[in-house]
């Protein structure tokens, strides 16, 4: 006697074995992770350290005003203060954000963290590999943290961004592309200023340049002390269509989640020269995903200087 194959579908599960796996089982649950989500919801990933509370209220009154239908929020405070914990509740309270935000707390004690992250550090150019070193794992330990399966986008946005389109979550997404990045620019007294020189392309040059340093040295984008000769986002605002991007920065990043359940994270330890999310975007193309910048889609920073968990790219 033979017994005939269940028929499957496309995700690859017979309609009877599914329908089984649903009934109650105490202890037990499943999810079916072939089948997409049709809603893309979206999980908006922010750090925050005490230096940057104060400027929380002008950032929830923007993020408030995102259009996309399927959001959720989860914020990592770095070293808190006394007070910073119920700050950062006060401002979420006050700003009455419309989507569910959780709150991740994490302390760095040890003696390296605690040097590299203190106030002043941000400006010496020989720490910097250890700071950004610093910056990926704590960037690594919100995203594992927080992401969930129901999350089909993660979206890295700084604190110290003064504004953004409404429309910015649908915007990104429609470029179909693994990970997108906007460009990050500055306004002042009338004049507008690249921000993010994170964000660039490879040169003739610059690569060769990487053939000549040692395995474990690490490039450092927009400092005056090693020019690497690559050609920056900032500078292709006059390009209208979207571009290939072989290093990105911090201020905002939408990613597939698909990318980080596979593997690809922060390296906070040099990846073909690079960290953090240069070193995240080399690794995202040496497995195959798509690395795209926007350069004509502008969003704005604050300008000012972080002398916490974040970057001044000025």
């Amino acid at each position: 006697m033979s017994c005939e194959p269940l028929p499957e579908r496309q995700d690859g599960l017979p309609d009877a074995l599914e329908a089984a796996s649903r009934r109650p089982f105490d202890g037990v649950s499943f999810e079916n992770l072939n089948k997409p989500s049709p809603d893309n919801h979206v999980l908006i990933l922010t750090m925050i350290n005490p230096s940057t509370v104060r400027y929380l209220a002008d950032f929830f009154k923007t993020v408030r005003k995102l259009e996309h239908p399927n959001l959720s929020m989860a914020l990592l405070i770095i070293n808190p203060g006394p007070t910073t914990v119920h700050a950062v509740r006060q401002h979420i309270e006050h700003t009455r954000v419309a989507f569910p935000i959780k709150l991740y707390v994490k302390t760095y004690e040890d003696s390296i963290m605690s040097f590299i992250l203190t106030p002043g550090k941000e400006t010496v150019y020989e720490l910097q590999p250890l700071r950004r070193a610093a910056i990926a794992r704590a960037r690594n330990f919100l995203l594992q943290s927080a992401l969930e399966s129901k999350h089909q986008y993660t979206l890295w946005l700084d604190p110290l961004l003064a504004w953004f389109p409404s429309t910015l979550v649908q915007d990104l997404i429609a470029v179909d592309e693994d990970i997108v990045v906007p460009n990050t620019m500055i306004q002042r007294d009338g004049n507008e200023w690249g921000h993010d020189k994170r964000n660039w392309q490879e040169t003739e040059l610059s690569i060769s340049l990487s053939k000549e340093v040692p395995e474990d040295f690490i490039f450092m984008e927009g400092w005056l002390e090693f020019t690497t000769h690559r050609f920056l986002m900032i500078d292709m605002t006059e390009m209208e269509n979207k571009v290939p991007l072989d290093g990105i920065g911090s201020t905002c990043i939408l990613t597939r989640a698909s990318v980080h359940r596979e593997g690809i994270n922060f390296p906070a330890f040099p990846f073909r020269h690079h960290i953090d999310t240069e070193g995240f975007a080399k690794a995202a193309a040496a497995a195959g995903y798509t690395v795209y910048g926007l350069p004509a889609y502008k969003i704005y920073h604050t300008g000012i200087p972080d002398n916490g968990l974040h970057e001044d790219n000025l």
